[in-house]
Parts: structure tokens; sequence; C-alpha cells
């Protein structure tokens, strides 16, 4: 399985760590190749637009720049509508793209919530995949809340693809809070191309720990450790490591820091990734 394909599946697995939202945010990944760029949002009553301007290196030294936008507008009391466009350049000027639209609501319910999702994403050969997630928000009697949600992918040739996650996040006594989750992928067949685990302990103020897993259908699995510390207000570090079935290792680690810069919250982001090892 190519390695975009894995790091995809552990994104959907609920493996990484994910960084607080802010306004604007810019940095650079070095080692196996770097990214730099500044995303910003601005926001307007019942609206609010996402803009990313960034290049992305890769080990020869060839550099592409992306280019994506993102318009969200309120369409009603519990209804939204959302627009992304991206655009990628290579190095030769030539281009791919792809643009993703839809329709959202969150409804209340006697437990929590249901969001729905209905949209069509759109590559640059005019090739169309549909869209439909659910998630169902629940808050259980001991305090925890569980996030059950169903995606199902299906192409203009009526091929499909589903992801089932589930997480359930719960209060500590000691104040730490622990969020349990699980995914299984599908294919149109009932076939599990896939299934993921993952656990992350979160410490307010402190940082969160994220440990787990992903096994594809041919019983391959890819294993995740992970750690985000703050050490200053305002200072994160993050530092991660992936094992594949054979056991080669790929790590990465970095540091992010926010800044109000101009009447914004800016996101800069330092960090390096190591060239795949094998384990001892």
């Amino acid at each position: 399985m190519k390695n975009s394909t894995i790091l995809g599946c552990l994104l959907l697995a609920g493996l990484t760590l994910a960084a607080p939202g802010v306004q604007a945010r810019g940095g650079a990944r070095t080692g196996s190749g770097s990214r730099q760029g500044t995303a910003t949002t601005t926001r307007q009553p019942g609206s609010a637009q996402r803009q990313y301007q960034g290049t992305r290196t890769g080990t020869q030294g060839n550099t592409s720049t992306v280019n994506r936008t993102t318009d969200v507008n309120r369409t009603g009391k519990n209804t939204y509508s959302r627009d992304t466009q991206q655009t990628v350049t290579g190095p030769n000027g030539q281009q791919r793209s792809w643009e993703a639209q839809g329709t959202g609501s969150v409804q209340k319910t006697e437990t929590g919530a249901q969001k729905t999702y209905q949209g069509t994403i759109t590559n640059s050969k005019g090739n169309t995949t549909d869209v439909n997630r659910t998630t169902d928000v629940t808050k259980n009697g001991d305090g925890s809340v569980t996030r059950d949600t169903n995606a199902t992918y299906t192409n203009e040739n009526g091929q499909s693809r589903t992801v089932d996650r589930t997480s359930t996040s719960t209060k500590n006594a000691d104040g730490t809070v622990t969020t349990e989750r699980e995914s299984t992928h599908t294919n149109g067949q009932g076939e599990v191309m896939g299934t993921g685990q993952s656990t992350t302990v979160h410490t307010p103020g402190e940082g969160s720990e994220t440990t787990g897993s992903y096994t594809n259908g041919q019983g391959g699995t890819w294993n995740y450790e992970g750690q985000s510390t703050r050490t200053e207000p305002g200072t994160v570090e993050h530092s991660q490591t992936v094992t594949n079935p054979t056991g080669q290792q790929r790590t990465s680690s970095g540091t992010a820091r926010w800044q109000y810069v101009d009447g914004k919250w800016v996101r800069i982001y330092s960090g390096q990734t190591t060239p795949v090892t094998p384990v001892p």
C-alpha cells in the first residue's frame, strides 16, 4: 500500500494529533521534503472564507504550489453550504485540481445532535464522487460523549466505499480526557478493506499522547505513536512515529507557535521528517 494511502487511513482512523484552529498559519517541514504556506480565514455574519497558499518541495528539489479556497455560507437556521476549490501547479507548470461542493445540517436530538452532509467531489478530468455522511453525537449518562459517523463515497461508475468511525471521550477523575476511536473501511461488496483504532489521553494545559494502529485487508499493520506537549504559553511541540508492517519507521517532529499579528492569529510551524529506517 502506498504511503499516501496509509497516511490517509491513519487520519481516518483518528491517529493523528489535531492542532487548535487558528485564523492564519505558516510553516515548513524539512527532511524528506518540506512544506510552507499561509492560511487565512475571513469571517462575516453567516459566512466564512478560508484561503490557503503554499508550496511543496520534494526530495529532488522539485517545487509545487498549492492554492485552495473554501467558502462556507449559512443557508438556514441549522443548514449550510460549503464550496472548496484547490489547484496544484507542478514544477513544469502542469496543473491538477479538484472541487468539492455540498450542503449540511445540524439538528438537535434528545441525546445530543445529528450532523449530515451531502456533496460531490469533481477532479480536473471531470470525474465525480458523491459523498454522504451522517454523524450522531450522543451525550451519555456517565458524562462521556460518543460520536458515530457513517460516510459513503460513490464514484460515477457506481463503485463505493464506506467508512464507519466511532469515538468516545471521557473526562477522568484526575482532569484528563481519554478518547477511544475505532474505524472500519469497507468496499461496495461489504468486504473489509481495513480497520483502525487509537487512544488519546489529553491533559488540559499540558498536551496529549496518542497510540494506535491501522490494519489493511491483507493483514498488514501500521502502528502509530505521537505526543503533543505545551512547552510555554502559545507553543506546542509535536512528535510522531509510524512503523510499517516490515518494521520500518518514519518519525517527524516540530514546534508550533501561535502569534497575534496585524489583527490575526498566525500559526508558525517548523519541523522535520526523518528518512524511513528499519527497527534494530
